[in-house]
């Protein structure tokens, strides 16, 4: 019986105008999202991967230049793009790909796509995930508002009682039917998704990432086809359920994300940009500067260096005191930075937790944070290319720090070195943190979502059996 009512149900929705009408204008906004993805990513793809190239290369064929000189010169870093970034584009579309590592500096993100758009702007952007998150719930709740409260209307649902019928099996030939009518248009959808990742080349660990989006998304139009069941059968009216429906959509798609952003904001308030960089200016008076000899704290070092060392000048020394002041002032430097980013980050990191506890009332934002999370670009992945172009600068400026006190005399700041010696630098290499432990990290979110399908399965159930005729 459930599968009888599930085909006629399935049968009459792909039959309705509304379902034809929806699914056109549905599928015409994820090709069109599809393919402005897929060129987008190529395009940046392209650009990045020939960026890099080129800074390495300038960094190879510099002038014959001083060790430390080439420190100031420094060089460009680049998050690398990923096949799933066409598919969601998550924090990519904001924040910035490109770093600028020098000596004596810890750089912000150049070029972030944030930083030039209104604040409307940056609710979203038309990428396959933003039509399967936002759009494709408005057409569950198109095609299902009408599922019980039409029954209950034109007095169908008196005569299939009167015939022995369950409330319980029409729930699940409806839910049935409804789901078999949203799968007709999502798997080509997820078969269009999968044909980008084949001419982008992407990797078996990609691919695998891939069907766990696919499987996500099936869950989370579980949750709206459940909740549009649901509504159906509580107001018992057509009007009713259809402005129920949208009125939860509005609630958990667009008024839930923004009120969880400001809540972080007002309980973990960040410093603003002056307020920091006066905080790590005061800082780096505390120490030693490298290009300061009178400085308080170098004089101190080089007391107690000449003293180790049994000599009365940093002439006597058995390394070139130049060189090794401007390591001691470089690691001084990034205790700073590190200090005053890991207290940042700690802010952020609080400001996660509210996102994360405030994500369990809705399922769009439970679903917007594993997307991202297996596509590569979320929040933590790009945090993590942040340390890992730290600790490249702090690796490739010790090198050069190191050659300069080792082989070059103190004082002389005419000694050179050439392209041999830069093409031995260390070359930047970053991987992303496998599937494997970005598993491990989403099983909260992915229980709060299978929460929220069952729960509202449940409750979809006990207003079915009711409702009376």
């Amino acid at each position: 019986m459930i599968f009888e009512i599930a085909k006629q149900e399935c049968r009459s929705l792909l039959r309705e105008r509304r379902f034809q009408v929806a699914a056109l204008l549905l599928s015409g906004l994820f090709l069109l999202s599809l393919f402005g993805a897929y060129e987008y990513y190529t395009a940046l793809k392209k650009q990045h991967d020939a960026a890099a190239t080129t800074a390495r290369y300038q960094w190879e064929n510099q002038k014959d230049k001083n060790p430390h000189s080439a420190a100031h010169y420094g060089t460009y870093v680049f998050k690398p793009i990923y096949p799933l970034s066409y598919f969601d584009r998550g924090v990519d579309a904001y924040t910035g790909n490109t770093l600028f590592l020098e000596g004596h500096r810890s750089n912000q993100a150049k070029y972030r796509g944030a930083e030039d758009r209104s604040a409307f702007a940056r609710l979203g952007v038309l990428t396959p995930a933003f039509v399967l998150s936002i759009l494709f719930p408005l057409f569950i709740i198109v095609l299902g508002f009408g599922a019980m409260a039409a029954e209950l209307e034109n007095g169908n649902l008196r005569l299939l009682l009167a015939q022995g019928l369950r409330p319980a099996t029409l729930f699940w030939g409806k839910s049935l039917g409804l789901w078999a009518a949203t799968m007709a248009l999502a798997a080509p959808f997820f078969l269009a998704g999968a044909g980008g990742l084949l001419l982008l080349g992407a990797d078996a660990e990609h691919w695998l990432r891939y069907a766990f989006e696919v499987l996500l998304y099936t869950a989370y139009f579980g949750c709206f086809i459940h909740l549009t069941l649901l509504f159906s059968a509580a107001t018992k009216r057509q009007n009713a359920s259809l402005v129920a429906s949208l009125g939860v959509w509005v609630l958990v798609c667009l008024i839930a994300p923004k009120a969880a952003v400001n809540l972080a904001k007002q309980l973990y308030p960040t410093p603003t940009t002056l307020d920091y960089q006066n905080a790590v200016k005061e800082d780096l008076e505390k120490g030693v500067d490298g290009h300061d000899a009178t400085d308080a704290f170098t004089k101190k070092l080089e007391a107690e260096t000449l003293k180790k060392y049994g000599v009365d000048s940093v002439q006597h020394l058995p390394f070139n005191w130049d060189g090794f002041i401007m390591q001691k002032g470089e690691e001084h430097e990034t205790l700073v930075f590190q200090k005053h980013k890991q207290q940042l980050l700690d802010v952020y990191a609080k400001q996660q937790q509210v996102h994360r506890a405030a994500a369990v009332v809705s399922p769009f934002m439970l679903t917007n944070s594993l997307s991202q999370r297996l596509a590569g670009t979320d929040v933590a992945t790009y945090f993590d290319f942040l340390a890992a172009a730290e600790r490249y600068r702090i690796q490739l400026i010790g090198e050069l720090n190191g050659d300069l006190t080792r082989n070059f005399k103190y004082g002389d700041w005419d000694g050179k070195r050439g392209k041999a010696f830069f093409a031995q630098n260390v070359a930047f290499e970053y991987r992303p943190p496998a599937l494997k432990s970005v598993l491990s990290g989403l099983a909260a979110s992915a229980l709060a979502l299978l929460a929220w399908l069952l729960v509202s399965g449940v409750l979809a159930v006990f207003f079915f059996k009711r409702v009376k005729p």
